[in-house]
């Protein structure tokens, strides 16, 4: 078929343009700013587009691993946002698992199967006399942004070019989901003993409730985190560990939430689990309602809201991610309650099971507003009576309700709108009696073994002041390599 004069001319076209065509060694050097230059690339649709030249150097050299929520609705699930291939690696990159860390803050890690040797093979002591039993992170940076009606959360080594990029040093949390109390030296720990010395809930056995069996842990509370604590003294009592220790400083609650956001795909934490992975081979659903469906009633009747799940369960878990599930029986031996108790990459109960009070933030609810506060520095502390040094990061909201909108400024994971629900936005709930209480307060996250669907990685309760106590409120110690700084 002979073309036309058109299609001849576009033939000539290109047969000049190929002729005319040179290599790149012959090119002219290119002169400018290199924020200006672009070049070719092709995109995941396979479709070839331009890049800036300045920001494909960036990326190439700092893979971004993360992922991305369209506003536009409201659904929990993620796309991923950047590489896949550092999506799928950020784990072991980041190095979280479990290790025993000293008091000088030097970690070693465990094994990764087995909780019970450290990785060379030998034994490894979980009571504490070989350090403190702790879920870690390497150094680290933590960027959120908006791109269109897209909400995107990353994690990389370097900062991203052109964003507000937040450091976070290599650090660690408990992995038990709480914090243990030595009652003799008045410090906090973390720990898997048996001795009555880190005897758990107030310190007491708890004589009253009949119907348990005398040795068992959900009466004698041996081997249970401690509660029943000023919430302030959790603080108090990490700080004696030296420089560098506290109580769920926030920066650490926040690693834990905003991982389990990017690495899940998920604002859903209370999601079903899938151990299946997705079609691009990253984790989907999330870590389960967690031990938060205990009747309340049946709660306080079996041992008056104390700890039910020992520390030792999820043990066996390793680094791994999945749901345990451990037995609450009473004395007769029938079981009140099944906990399925969810593991985080061998973080046990990023949520449920107790309350944890966060460290180094205040809320100061009034009657017209409900100012948050955060330390700008770990080493700093804060005085929980007092705002002096403290930066404000934003408002809480006036009522309470399924969080809607959450702020990440200067990490400090809160609500500044509700209106979601336990399946939609971030599926967690925000909780303030200011209209009846008044003053200043402190965070707990995570929710407790009645919370139900309110609980979640990502809720957060503004009820309680520094100086109150409950037999259900915990707080999980942690540490920093260097000052967890959060400035202007």
């Amino acid at each position: 078929m002979a073309l036309t004069e058109q299609e001849e001319a576009s033939v000539r076209q290109i047969i000049a343009a190929m002729q005319d065509g040179k290599r790149i060694s012959d090119l002219p050097l290119a002169s400018g700013l290199l924020s200006k230059m672009h070049v070719p690339v092709v995109d995941e649709d396979g479709e070839t587009r331009k890049m800036n030249l300045s920001e494909a150097v960036s990326t190439a050299s700092n893979p971004v691993a993360g992922r991305y929520w369209n506003e536009l609705n409201t659904t929990p699930v993620a796309g991923y946002y950047g590489s896949l291939s550092a999506l799928k690696e950020l784990p072991k990159k980041l190095g979280l698992g479990r290790y025993l860390v000293t008091d000088d803050r030097a970690r070693r890690k465990l094994d990764p199967v087995d909780s019970t040797r450290y990785e060379d093979g030998s034994p490894a002591r979980l009571d504490g006399s070989q350090g403190q039993c702790m879920w870690c992170w390497n150094a680290h940076y933590y960027t959120t942004w908006k791109e269109g009606n897209n909400t995107v959360e990353v994690i990389t080594f370097l900062p991203v070019t052109g964003k507000n990029s937040t450091r976070v040093p290599a650090g660690g949390v408990s992995w038990l989901g709480g914090g243990v109390i030595d009652r003799t030296d008045q410090k906090l720990c973390s720990l898997i003993s048996d001795d009555p010395r880190y005897r758990g809930g107030n310190g007491s056995v708890l004589s009253a409730y009949t119907g348990l069996d005398d040795g068992a842990p959900q009466k004698t509370q041996l081997g249970m985190v401690g509660t029943a604590l000023a919430l302030k003294n959790f603080s108090a009592y990490a700080r004696k560990r030296g420089e560098g220790w506290d109580a769920n400083w926030y920066v650490a609650r926040a690693v834990v939430e905003y991982t389990t956001r990017i690495l899940l795909g998920t604002r859903n934490s209370q999601a079903a689990y899938n151990p299946a992975l997705d079609a691009d081979g990253l984790m989907q659903g999330g870590l389960g309602a967690g031990v938060t469906t205990l009747n309340s009633t049946t709660w306080n009747e079996y041992n008056g809201y104390y700890p039910i799940v020992p520390t030792s369960v999820g043990l066996e878990k390793g680094d791994g991610t999945g749901v345990i599930e451990y037995s609450v029986t009473k004395g007769d031996g029938t079981s009140i309650y099944t906990a399925p108790v969810p593991v985080f990459f061998g973080l046990v109960h990023p949520f449920g099971h107790v309350w944890n009070v966060v460290s180094g933030m205040i809320f100061d609810v009034g009657e017209e507003k409900s100012p948050a506060y955060v330390a700008p520095s770990l080493y700093a502390g804060i005085d929980w009576t007092a705002l002096a040094g403290m930066s404000l990061v934003g408002e809480l909201p006036r009522a309470s309700g399924y969080i809607k909108k959450l702020s990440m400024h200067k990490l400090c994971c809160l609500p500044t709108e509700v209106g979601g629900s336990s399946a939609t936005c971030f599926c967690d709930y925000y909780y303030t009696n200011w209209e009846t209480s008044r003053g200043f307060r402190v965070r707990l996250s995570g929710g407790s073994s009645h919370t139900g669907t309110n609980a979640g990685a990502f809720v957060t309760d503004a009820y309680y002041a520094g100086t109150s106590t409950a037999a259900y409120v915990s707080s999980s110690l942690c540490f920093f390599d260097e000052d967890p700084l959060m400035g202007e």
